[in-house]
């Protein structure tokens, strides 16, 4: 079922406002699940998805909340500990969709993306005092901290990093916190992520982009089709709406590094 205008305009205003009323629900639209259960990583970014309530509940809470609320669904998070059951559970039906996961053609033989919800681009990420990387190869004669299952992982292999100089890490935050603790002497993360990671540790420092230019969408189960279709239709509306919300969550430096990555 599309989205229609007249709910696309309302969304608009229920995601670009944070105090926007949860009791503000269109009449549950038929052929969709009542509850809409969202696995997310729980490393997650607050800024990018929040599982404080109280707070600023993050760029893709704000679009799901949206989604969610001119359909009528509830909504029920479920974090992910192990990044690499997120898809196993989505297909073994316990949750609906999975949030901000980068479109690859190799999980495309298992799940069903939407439309981009933000673009992606892989970087090198090291730490003042240490080594910079400001050249892919540069990667290849340091340690560098991978989370497997991850396409920051896959963009490192593909960077030419020897297996022996591979780190292995559970989560982004163990990731980082090794980066700190000069465990490790680089990560490779998406340029969005890093943004995040910058509001938090300010020396952190940009280097060489890493393969080319990708998408985060959500993902579903491949039979799930009008759930798709509907989000689809919501992203489409919702265009101009996430280009707000990115100005809302991210600094000027990671929105010029966005575009660089884009045009780059």
């Amino acid at each position: 079922m599309r989205v229609r205008l007249t709910q696309l305009a309302a969304v608009v205003m229920l995601v670009s406002s944070a105090s926007a009323s949860p009791g503000l629900a269109a009449e549950a639209t038929p052929g969709l699940p009542a509850r809409l259960r969202v696995l997310v990583p729980a490393d997650e970014m607050p800024e990018m998805f929040s599982f404080d309530t109280k707070g600023q509940p993050g760029f893709e809470r704000e679009l799901i909340e949206g989604f969610c609320r001119i359909h009528g669904l509830g909504l029920e998070v479920l974090p992910v500990k192990d990044f690499e059951q997120i898809i196993p559970m989505l297909l073994r039906g316990e949750g609906d969709v999975i949030t901000g996961i980068v479109d690859t053609e190799a999980r495309r033989q298992k799940v069903a993306f939407t439309g981009e919800v933000f673009p992606v681009r892989h970087m090198a990420v090291t730490r003042r005092p240490g080594p910079q990387a400001t050249r892919v190869d540069d990667l290849r004669a340091l340690r560098v901290g991978t989370i497997p299952g991850t396409t920051w992982e896959q963009a490192v292999i593909e960077a030419g990093v020897p297996r022996g100089r591979r780190i292995a890490f559970r989560d982004a935050e163990r990731m980082l916190a090794a980066l700190r603790a000069r465990e490790v002497d680089a990560v490779v993360m998406t340029v969005f992520d890093f943004a995040l990671a910058k509001k938090h540790d300010a020396e952190l420092v940009a280097g060489a982009f890493v393969g080319k230019t990708g998408a985060a969408a959500l993902a579903l189960r491949p039979d799930d089709g009008r759930l798709l279709e509907a989000l689809n239709g919501y992203l489409q509306g919702m265009r101009q709406a996430r280009q707000t919300l990115m100005f809302k969550y991210l600094s000027e430096e990671a929105l010029t590094l966005i575009a660089l990555a884009r045009r780059d």
